[in-house]
């Protein structure tokens, strides 16, 4: 067959000379684009490695930079000689079992805290290096040679990690029981996950919603891929604001997480979040609020009467901002009910506040004495909640300069008084946060951007998301910003725990637990089954194009069922149409990250065909820079201008080129 008729005639002497050329010149041109072709497939770094080094020191030379000199064939070399170890001690305990073969899980060695390459800036285009961030691992549900069903990814919040959270985390009796594993991953810039040496405002930049999130979708990526686990489910966790991360992730990643547990989870963002004074208000109840006010009314008096007096009162500098110190009090105070079911402060203390309602002095005598004791059962002291001691740019352990900031740049959630009726100062409002408290930590004035976190990560767009456990107490102040229990939600599940605070449900089972709480964890144990093995069979549902939903079925029991574009397959309701209703609603908007996570069909498809793509669903650009996607000419542009020639003609030409010198040259 002649690919082409060029008519080419070589001269008559020498021609084999000519013909060898050629061939030589053809061949030395194929080898090249190989080459080429080759080395452009293969990545020239990999920035997600799973590292089973447990020697700290050892990690963080050869991971932890700020300017991407890591070397990755020095990471990959200590992980092998790891590796090699560990696999020579399995095949050691396990020389008399030849059917056994270690998975990547069972090579790993067990350790109280791993450390990821985690990429410091998700959307930049340059380099813009690694830092470490820790994460704990719980393999010991995991039976030996097998591959995890689940993956309970417990997230960390606004502190620092414990690496006993995968050890006695409230639903641990689920993972032993599917077969699963336990991870916990601390949050970029708390604990020990540090970007950068120190935290001026500069550095700050990269402690973000979006690079949070993105930090937990490259680790699951990196981890499914190291550990070879990639049919295991991943389920994202947490309480508070972990749990707020937990629900925003299934949100922006349905294809990635299989479901998500987020309990006392505030997910709306607020600049005056007025609604927890009501909260902690209605707590107390008419009686001890009124006493409350009596008394905070009196120190705030003493603040211009006697300074000194009432500072010292409560173990404080003189010199402590006024206004801060009224904060710091207030804060004592609404912490305690915040956490009411472990302090019993509404039991205990209200009574005998209601009792010296009209004493003052008997009133601060009292409360002098409830902040000192909390003081000492906590080991802080005043200088702990004055915000101000945390403006310096030193590394902060506790994590408070790292939320002050997120608060300041995106969530507001500044706690002010609701009204005159409230025991806080009517001048701790969202002017001295934004003027005084934000400029003062980190040298400008700020106004949170809370109309893009509620318009990207609000709970409005939680309507047609699947498979996401809210779990809220009724007296927790924080759940008037998570989902309302009355909300509608066809495909996730809202559970209420009455008479309960603040993640209540988080912590171990005690006999003095209510009835209601207890109730609670065994309905989300029930919940986190069905995410793992469902009563649905999702093989049938997913042969209709359905989704397989976990209910819940009674006080005790979640069950799940198959819901499709049309109808819930074996339900009573046989006919649902999910989408008819907001059909012609835009679901999205230009910042919105996930065009795909309202979608409950596109979610199912994305997680079962490809657990390891992030391609799919993504919208990751920063609001500063501009890809090919802002300008449709770009992309068109680019791709039809280049002249694409078949590929035997370019080193056709070149012989024929090379051929004509020669010739050329010798007659």
């Amino acid at each position: 067959m002649k690919l082409l008729n060029l008519n080419i005639q070589f001269p008559r002497g020498k021609n084999r000379t000519y013909i060898l050329i050629y061939l030589f010149i053809y061949l030395l041109f194929i080898s090249n684009v190989n080459s080429s072709t080759t080395s452009s497939i293969q990545p020239t770094s990999t920035k997600t490695v799973l590292n089973t080094n447990t020697n700290n020191s050892q990690i963080k030379t050869n991971i932890t930079t700020t300017n991407g000199d890591t070397s990755q064939n020095n990471i990959n070399s200590n992980i092998n000689r790891n590796i090699n170890s560990n696999s020579n001690n399995i095949n050691n305990i396990n020389s008399n079992n030849n059917s056994y073969k270690p998975t990547p899980l069972d090579l790993l060695e067990q350790s109280p805290y791993y450390y990821f390459p985690q990429v410091t800036n998700h959307f930049s285009y340059e380099s813009s290096g690694n830092f470490s961030q820790r994460y704990c691992i719980n393999k010991k549900y995991v039976k030996p040679g097998s591959k995890p069903k689940a993956v309970f990814l417990v997230l960390g919040g606004e502190g620092a990690l414990n690496p006993e959270v995968v050890n006695r985390m409230p639903f641990i009796s689920v993972a032993n029981e599917t077969n699963s594993l336990v991870m916990a991953l601390e949050i970029r810039y708390y604990g020990e996950s540090m970007p950068f040496e120190n935290m001026s405002t500069p550095n700050m930049a990269y402690l973000t919603t979006d690079h949070i999130l993105e930090d937990i979708a490259n680790f699951q990526v990196s981890i499914t891929k190291q550990l070879q686990i990639p049919e295991a489910k991943w389920i994202v966790m947490g309480c508070s604001y972990a749990g707020t991360l937990s629900a925003w992730y299934r949100l922006k990643y349905p294809h990635l997480a299989t479901a998500a547990v987020a309990s006392s989870a505030p997910l709306r963002a607020e600049v005056k979040f007025s609604e927890y004074d009501i909260k902690v208000r209605e707590t107390l109840g008419p009686e001890c609020t009124k006493a409350l006010k009596v008394l905070f009314d009196h120190i705030e008096a003493m603040t211009f009467k006697n300074n000194t007096y009432i500072k010292t009162k409560f173990t404080c500098q003189p010199q402590l901002d006024t206004k801060m110190f009224l904060f710091m009090l207030s804060e004592a105070l609404t912490y305690s009910v915040q956490y009411d079911s472990k302090f019993k402060i509404i039991n205990n203390m209200c009574p005998k506040f209601i009792k010296f309602t009209n004493s003052t002095s008997d009133l601060l005598d009292l409360f002098s004495s409830y902040v000192k004791n909390m003081f000492l059962f906590q080991n802080t002291t005043c200088s702990d909640y004055n915000l101000y001691e945390f403006a310096s740019t030193e590394w902060d352990y506790s994590g408070t300069r790292q939320w002050t900031w997120q608060i300041c740049r995106e969530y507001g959630w500044f706690m002010v008084p609701a009204d005159t009726g409230s025991f806080k100062s009517q001048m701790i409002n969202e002017c001295w946060w934004m003027n005084e408290v934000c400029k003062v930590m980190f040298g400008k004035a700020m106004k949170p951007s809370v109309e893009r976190i509620n318009t990207v990560y609000g709970s409005t767009n939680f309507k047609y998301i699947s498979n996401v456990l809210f779990t809220n107490a009724k007296s927790d102040p924080w759940s008037t910003l998570s989902i309302d229990s009355n909300s509608v939600l066809p495909f996730s599940t809202i559970v209420s725990i009455p008479g309960e605070s603040h993640c209540a449900n988080w912590y171990a089972e005690t006999p003095q637990d209510s009835p209601s709480l207890k109730t609670a964890r065994v309905l989300t144990n029930s919940f986190l089954k069905q995410y793992i093995i469902p009563d649905c069979d999702e093989e049938e549902c997913a042969s209709k194009k359905g989704i397989c939903i976990a209910k819940k079925l009674t006080d005790r029991v979640a069950t799940s069922v198959c819901v499709t574009n049309e109808k819930i397959l074996g339900n009573e309701n046989p006919h649902l149409n999910i989408f008819e209703e907001d059909k012609n609603r835009t679901r999205t908007t230009n910042n919105f990250p996930n065009k795909n996570g309202g979608d409950v069909k596109n979610s199912n498809s994305s997680n079962n065909n490809n657990p390891l793509s992030r391609d799919g669903n993504e919208d990751l650009k920063d609001n500063n820079e501009r890809t090919e996607d802002d300008d449709e000419t770009c992309s068109s542009s680019s791709t039809s201008s280049a002249i694409q020639l078949p590929p035997l003609i370019l080193p056709i030409l070149i012989s024929l080129t090379t051929t004509w010198f020669l010739r050329s040259s010798i007659y």
